[in-house]
């Protein structure tokens, strides 16, 4: 049923994609979060007066909702900053779903007590997108600014497991908590969740300042670490051998640049608390304010076709191994047509070590 399920959601991508239909968006509900988290992109303060007067009130949201439905999207992320944080999160929350959207969470779960536990069992997420900072109370400390929500957020976790809510963790790797990387994965292993670890940080654009993230190099040997343990290492061979395949494929264009190989701003979009759309979450431009939402998807689809990655990257050896997108030399160098040295380091790394991996595995 999972495959037919994807391999459906596949299909209506496709069909999007070639329409330029918005089958999918995020809608980052506030820019104030419970956390005060080192690496964040939006980290505005949960008490913060000012970004709450700039919040769009619920009937903005209900709107939009609307709005974007009738345009075509069936899947929405109510995402932040930390979303449960508006008083309005339910009733935002079910409308959406009462439109027949398929509605997922980004969360840190802080706010989820025994009441949410039931909220979202009687009312269930497409999927709850948990991020597990760390695996001890001193990691929380360090890099979010509270030691006790590891307590409060892993208990959260249980009960929605045992609840039978949809679960995904999220682990995203900086230098404060590189070292729990393997206990974040134990606990979810024996709660039979999926986890996603994410080991390049985008730096923090929106929020300015700098991103406590790893050297590439480090950054490469835990993903490398992190996908061995994910897969195991026959599974990890076959993903490998596919990636030398597809590698040896000459990637054609038209010109000496790539357009953006993502959907986003072709079937996916992003909306900010303070009511802009841009093509993705991480990406300052383009953004346009919404008037109505037919008028600003018009814009922001109409600016991808002009946004094109650096020449070097279409034909370079290191492209399947590489995070590199749109949004990446964007927030790496302030410019689509630059290289983001720091992805190439992490991408040459991380393939020098799969080419190790593959010469000793026979």
């Amino acid at each position: 049923m999972g495959l037919e399920y994807d391999m459906f959601i596949s299909k209506l991508f496709s069909e999007a994609d070639k329409k330029s239909i918005p089958l999918s968006g995020a809608f980052e509900l506030t820019s104030r979060c419970t956390l005060d988290c080192k690496m964040c992109y939006v980290h505005r303060k949960e008490n913060d007066c000012e970004a709450v007067k700039k919040e769009k009130d619920t009937q903005w949201w209900m709107k939009l909702i609307e709005e974007a439905k009738d345009a075509g999207m069936l899947m929405l992320l109510l995402t932040g900053g930390e979303p449960l944080l508006r008083k309005d999160f339910e009733e935002i929350y079910l409308n959406a779903k009462r439109n027949g959207l398929l509605v997922s969470v980004n969360t840190n779960g802080m706010l989820i007590d025994d009441e949410k536990v039931r909220f979202f069992a009687d009312n269930p997420p497409q999927k709850l997108n948990i991020t597990l900072y760390g695996a001890s109370s001193d990691t929380y400390r360090e890099l979010c600014g509270n030691g006790d929500a590891y307590e409060m957020v892993t208990d959260a976790i249980k009960k929605l497991h045992e609840a039978g809510v949809k679960i995904r963790l999220n682990c995203t790797v900086t230098q404060y908590n590189r070292h729990d990387v393997e206990k974040i994965h134990e606990f979810a292993k024996e709660l039979k969740i999926p986890i996603q670890t994410v080991t390049y940080m985008f730096p923090p654009v929106r929020a300015g300042g700098e991103a406590p993230r790893l050297l590439p190099e480090a950054a490469a040997k835990l993903q490398f670490d992190c996908h061995m343990v994910d897969w195991g290492k026959e599974k990890f061979a076959k993903h490998l051998n596919a990636k030398a395949n597809l590698a040896r494929k000459p990637l054609e264009t038209k010109s000496g640049s790539e357009a953006i190989p993502c959907r986003a701003g072709l079937s996916t979009f992003w909306v900010t608390w303070d009511g802009k759309m841009s093509p993705c979450g991480m990406m300052t431009t383009p953004m346009v304010d919404i008037p109505f939402f037919n008028h600003a998807w018009d814009v922001i689809k109409d600016s991808r076709a002009r946004i094109f990655l650096p020449r070097k990257c279409h034909a370079c050896e290191l492209r399947n191994y590489c995070d590199v997108c749109a949004a990446v030399p964007l927030a790496e160098t302030g410019h689509f047509s630059k290289i983001p040295e720091y992805a190439c380091k992490k991408a040459a790394e991380y393939k020098k070590l799969c080419d190790e991996f593959m010469s000793g595995s026979g």
